[in-house]
């Protein structure tokens, strides 16, 4: 209130989250006759750990999906101003026009189903109640590459055409069922509960490099999936672990997105080009390494690329705390392994089988 009020107030409350409540803070404010001074509290002192408290009650109440009544009645003669047209950005006049359509549409059912399975699968898995904002800001979290983040965000929509989507559609009702189960192929279906080959096989191996380095592994559910950018772990200390949560996330996003469209069009080539003969296990098993290979590569090109100034794009503390514990031969990597060439996710993620390429120098094992 006293850093952010002035250009909230310029900006019309744009994209300020819970502004009706922050208004009305706000014109109470300005009713007083006397002025308000803000004091920050010392560090250390019991008014600190107040503050602490209050901030955290707060967040848990802004997180809550129960209904909660406010007094939104504003003191006499309180003046609001609203958006103010005289040095503002265009940004702003079009965001403003984009909130006040979105206002007047109507919730979309599949997508408040989706929201309301991934709030309670984030609670039961990682004891943390998240609100929709919070899920769809993690959709958008750094950790995801462009295509599995727009994967997931399309799932949150229920906006595949798989499943439903066929049964209202003259002549095409039969690709609403799954040709391997005989059961409604929808996204659950095909992400959890589908015996395609491929769909168990890439769950075990992301559980088994997650189990490299951590003792326990979340069960793997729809909600679990697709709310993957909301976990948390945490270390000894009780902080939280940067490095597992990115890990994870790359895990969750990239093998979901492995799952629906590469698998799936392996399954489809089946049908088309192979007259009917599965992808073979291996064939499963060089595409998830390969996926995995080729993220741990991007991660180190992005450790030795230095953006403005003489920090890198991603920090190298990062990277070593993203994929320490499950490398290849890590024990003989040096301490530094960033710019060695050929350093590999492990290949302990799958049983050893008969080596079937004489060069492999791109994959793993």
């Amino acid at each position: 209130m006293n850093k952010k009020l002035r250009r909230w107030e310029h900006e019309g409350w744009v994209g300020v989250q819970h502004s009706d409540v922050l208004r009305c803070v706000a014109a109470e404010l300005k009713a007083r006759k006397a002025p308000t001074y803000l004091r920050v509290a010392e560090p250390g002192t019991a008014a600190r750990r107040a503050c602490k408290q209050v901030s955290r009650r707060a967040k848990r109440a802004a997180r809550s999906t129960a209904a909660a009544v406010w007094d939104m009645m504003l003191p006499p003669n309180a003046a609001l101003p609203g958006l103010s047209l005289q040095d503002n950005r265009q940004k702003i006049f079009y965001r403003s026009i984009r909130e006040e359509k979105t206002k007047k549409l109507a919730p979309r059912a599949s997508t408040e189903r989706k929201l309301k399975v991934i709030r309670e699968a984030v609670y039961d898995a990682f004891g943390r109640h998240v609100s929709n904002a919070d899920i769809w800001n993690s959709v958008h979290v750094k950790d995801f590459l462009p295509r599995p983040a727009q994967f997931l965000w399309k799932c949150v929509h229920d906006a595949h055409k798989i499943g439903s989507f066929w049964t209202h559609i003259p002549e095409c009702e039969d690709r609403a069922i799954c040709t391997e189960c005989g059961e409604l192929e929808d996204l659950q279906h095909i992400l959890v509960q589908c015996e395609c080959p491929g769909r168990k096989l890439v769950w075990e191996a992301a559980r088994a490099l997650w189990l490299e380095r951590e003792a326990d592994w979340p069960e793997v559910s729809l909600g679990t999936i697709l709310g993957c950018g909301l976990a948390e772990f945490r270390d000894t200390r009780g902080k939280i672990d940067l490095g597992a949560r990115r890990l994870y996330r790359i895990l969750m996003s990239e093998s979901a997105y492995l799952i629906f469209p590469i698998i799936w069009r392996l399954r489809n080539e089946c049908v088309i080009g192979r007259s009917g003969e599965p992808a073979s296990n291996e064939e499963i098993e060089n595409k998830f390494k390969f996926v995995m290979n080729q993220r741990l590569q991007m991660d180190k090109v992005l450790a030795n690329r230095p953006r403005r100034g003489k920090r890198p794009a991603l920090p190298q503390k990062m990277v070593l705390a993203t994929w320490s514990g499950i490398l290849d031969n890590e024990l003989s990597l040096p301490k530094d392994w960033l710019r060695e060439p050929r350093v590999l996710v492990g290949n302990r993620a799958f049983p050893p089988r008969t080596p079937y390429r004489q060069n492999n120098s791109q994959g793993i094992g």
